[in-house]
């Protein structure tokens, strides 16, 4: 159900009655007044422009390549400081070796009886052993006696063996 609140045009009082109503009549209701509203348009959207992001492109680009630089520059150095102690591990594997064969050359019986002859020290012929876990000595110690010294010639020797 709709109503309509038209309203009739009151006619103007110099007319006659059936005049009046007839001008009443042959005139349409007007519709309602509305409320004037802004005309709506359809905004374009704003252009942005193609520079931003290609700066943001060359940026990231340049971020990358500048870290690919300084990795390249750590792993230049960590590589020369590997190839340094490389070096220096191998001049102290060959020092360990020489000191090792020097150690083992000097420990030999034969340079071991040397040294001691000139310390002065003498063999024994019956050694004797102690025990640290029970503190006894096991075997009987004899005090050692040098040998005789070998007699040295006076003689000249003229290079002609002696018979």
């Amino acid at each position: 159900m709709s109503t309509s609140t038209a309203t009739a045009k009151v006619a103007p009082d110099h007319l006659s009655g059936a005049a009046a109503a007839a001008a009443r009549v042959r005139q349409p209701a007007r519709p309602p007044a509305r409320a004037v509203r802004p005309r709506l348009r359809v905004v374009p959207t704003p252009r942005r422009s193609a520079t931003g992001l290609a700066l943001l492109c060359v940026g990231l680009l340049g971020a990358g390549l500048l870290m690919l630089l300084l990795l390249n520059i750590s792993i230049g150095k960590g590589a020369y400081e590997l190839t340094e102690l490389r070096d220096q591990e191998r001049e102290l594997a060959e020092q360990r070796q020489a000191l090792t064969e020097q150690v083992q050359e000097l420990s030999a019986p034969q340079k071991l009886a040397e040294a001691a002859e000139e310390l002065g020290m003498v063999p024994v012929d019956n050694p004797a052993f102690f025990d640290p876990k029970d503190g006894t000595v096991k075997g009987e110690p004899e005090v050692a006696t040098a040998p005789p010294a070998p007699v040295k010639s006076t003689a000249p020797t003229t290079g002609e063996p002696s018979r």
